[in-house]
């Protein structure tokens, strides 16, 4: 029921899709980059973005397409021999019904590599960003917790986060690691980022933990909260691109593009550009101390 119920929104999603565009001449835009494309001899294809997830990538109120990745997919659609990506922005959940009815044949959203993911699509193996998963929390309670261990055997309550989430797995994984301190990792869908720093500033939870690619600092420094992330960080993940499992010649291109732009320096550009430090260092970092 739920899968017919995805399947049926698509309509949706693809309304969606075209309004985001629409806002400042978005139409016309992708209009013409298709018919570039045609001109070209090049098959142009779907790809869906975050329109919400800022610095990732997100549509400001006129529906312009900015951030991290948005401007990696520009730098890709150039190195690519037979396709154009036509690049759209929607919100998360629908960018999950556009790849599940094959209407967009790409995405990517801060995503991890999960064996559900690489059953259901063709994940390349070239990284397109880096997510650190820090544990966060005000200046005060900086002073008494110096490590997630510490806020649990210290009996200090986290944020939720989204069942069955990227993040929801870190904890999981780490909670089994550290013989089950915590009696369940906590959950609750719909949280946007802001909610979650706002329940941490006014003391209903004492951590959060989350990843640093989504600018959970930013967004709290909007909001006048002076947050903290602890030194080290609990799992250091490589964000991929999915690709529709019948599309392994594009998946094919997209690979050999990633892996020259993150040859060439440039997906290192970009990380600056955007987060004021190479992320792909914490990466390196993790796999010498894992001993890779």
């Amino acid at each position: 029921m739920k899968k017919s119920l995805k399947i049926a929104s698509i309509a949706l999603a693809s309304l969606l899709a075209a309004g985001v565009f629409a806002g400042c001449g978005g139409d016309q835009k992708a209009a013409s980059s298709k018919a570039a494309a045609a001109a070209d001899g090049k098959t142009s294809v779907k790809l869906v973005l975050s329109s919400t997830e800022r610095p990732l990538s997100w549509a400001d109120e006129n529906g312009k397409l900015q951030g991290y990745e948005y401007d990696i997919w520009q730098e890709v659609n150039k190195n690519l021999k037979d396709y154009h990506l036509d690049i759209q922005a929607v919100p998360p959940e629908t960018q999950d019904v556009m790849m599940e009815s094959g209407d967009a044949k790409v995405a990517s959203g801060g995503y991890y590599r999960t064996p559900r993911r690489e059953q259901d699509y063709i994940v390349p193996k070239t990284p397109i960003g880096v997510s650190s998963v820090m544990v966060y929390m005000s200046k005060e309670n900086a002073q008494k917790y110096h490590s997630l261990e510490d806020v649990i055997k210290g009996g200090g309550k986290l944020v939720p986060n989204t069942p069955n989430g990227g993040i929801y797995k870190v904890l999981t994984d780490w909670n089994k690691a550290h013989d089950n301190i915590m009696k369940e990792v906590p959950i609750q869908d719909g949280l946007t980022p802001a909610e979650r720093l706002t329940s941490l500033k006014n003391g209903q939870y004492d951590a959060l933990v989350y990843p640093n690619n989504l600018g959970v600092e930013d967004i709290a420094k909007a909001m006048n909260f002076d947050i903290v992330a602890l030194d080290k960080p609990i799992k250091v993940n490589e964000t991929v691109v999915i690709v529709n499992k019948n599309e392994q010649k594009l998946a094919d291109e997209i690979e050999a593009a990633l892996e020259k732009l993150s040859k060439d320096g440039t997906l290192q550009k970009i990380s600056e550009k955007w987060y004021h430090r190479n992320l792909f260092d914490q990466l390196k970092e993790a796999q010498a101390e894992a001993g890779k």
